[in-house]
């Protein structure tokens, strides 16, 4: 019943199936003044990092939690120093104007962090002077974030899923840890879920948000039971709808891993445990504010051949904000394609749109990987695979 519950919320309409090689439709045409547009740089690894070929045993195999966010998000950060165990290294980036210090004491001063959290804990900053209103270089800050790590290993996340209590310690379990040392292109997934929020009017609530937030797979599956919580995210199921929840609340033990067969969608973006190493690529900077800036990057994953298996018995789970201004700026869309279904829509001149330009930026990384990063994926698209580009604005295909 739980497993059903898991699964039975509200998604969008049943997706398109395509094959991989099913040409994409094109919703929006540009402009001939568009053509003439910038070709980005892609990245291939990640230079600053150890060689992935470094031998590892089980015992060498550490972890730090790697994460970024706004200055307005800072508040967050001590509930997660609650929910994980002391001695685990922390590596944060924060977009603000603040200073490293001015960030360490306001964490201090939320007396939620242990006295020594400083020591384990490297705070960088970036200004936001350096970049236009409204912009938010999501993939900046995470690579930023990713270099300060000495640990093998990373488990990301963004400071808005806040982390199951035993997340560390099921990682850091011998059957875990034996795995990761073995395969250096083995990323684990942990599953997302999200809480309702738990006021009616549409406002932050923090006062009544946060006693409810599930800790323990038992209060989480409480709140499935009570229709508080689901998968993540139900309005985009091909965000999180390759992850196998059934599978995860019915059969898995704590700490089993099960591989994922098929991946369901180029959307997926799940959020996982991966070792820090030369071959593993970067995020694209290219990509800021919201959308496509970390599917990409597991599309990238894919393709230079690692494999996903997902966590057993823990959990992240989506502290229910407000929508971010990046959302808001990416929500905004014109009036010909506001609540239909794709379709060609003309005179729209989609550079004035966050979404036109981060689909722009999308295919030229698209056609990028397909020509310049050689194929060797052991995780194949599933044969009933969503048609991801039907819903792309912009198309060159």
């Amino acid at each position: 019943l739980i497993a059903e519950k898991i699964a039975s919320a509200p998604l969008e309409d049943k997706p398109q199936t395509a094959s991989h090689e099913k040409r994409s439709r094109r919703l929006i045409d540009e402009p001939d003044a568009a053509k003439e547009e910038e070709k980005f740089l892609f990245q291939t690894k990640t230079a600053s990092a150890p060689s992935c070929s470094t031998p590892l045993s089980p015992s060498d195999v550490k972890f730090t939690l790697v994460t970024q966010f706004s200055s307005d998000r800072l508040w967050m950060f001590p509930y997660h120093c609650s929910r994980i165990p002391n001695d685990v290294p922390i590596s944060m980036v924060v977009y603000t104007d603040k200073s490293v210090d001015d960030v360490y004491n306001e964490i201090e001063q939320s007396g939620m962090c242990h006295a020594n959290f400083r020591n384990h804990t490297t705070v960088q900053t970036l200004s936001t002077q350096n970049y236009d209103k409204g912009e938010y270089p999501v993939n900046k800050l995470r690579n930023m974030a990713l270099s300060a790590v000495q640990t093998s290993h990373v488990m990301y996340i963004d400071i808005d899923f806040w982390e199951s209590f035993n997340l560390f310690s099921t990682l850091s379990s011998p059957s875990v840890t034996y795995e990761l040392a073995n395969d250096a292109q083995l990323a684990i997934v942990v599953p997302a879920f999200q809480l309702m929020r738990q006021c009616r009017e549409y406002r932050e609530c923090p006062e009544k948000n946060i006693p409810v937030i599930p800790s323990t797979q038992e209060e989480l599956f409480d709140l499935v039971q009570e229709k508080q919580v689901f998968m993540f995210d139900p309005t985009n199921a091909g965000g999180h709808g390759s992850t196998l929840y059934k599978e995860w609340a019915m059969e898995q033990y704590v700490g089993d891993l099960l591989e994922l067969p098929c991946i369901k969608s180029n959307r997926y973006e799940p959020y996982l445990a991966f070792r820090y190493c030369e071959e593993l690529p970067p995020f694209q900077e290219q990509f800021n504010g919201y959308g496509k800036n970390k599917m990409t990057w597991v599309m990238q994953l894919r393709q230079t051949g690692y494999k996903f298996a997902q966590l057993g018995g823990a959990f992240v789970i989506h502290y229910p904000h407000l929508d971010s201004s990046s959302r808001l700026e990416w929500n905004k869309a014109p009036k010909q394609v506001r609540g239909h279904t794709p379709k060609k829509v003309h005179d729209v001149d989609w550079k004035k749109y966050k979404r036109g330009i981060n689909d722009a930026i999308f295919i030229q990384f698209r056609e990028w990987l397909r020509s310049d990063v050689k194929d060797t994926s052991r995780v194949l698209l599933c044969d009933d695979a969503q048609d991801d580009d039907a819903k792309l604005w912009v198309d060159r295909d």
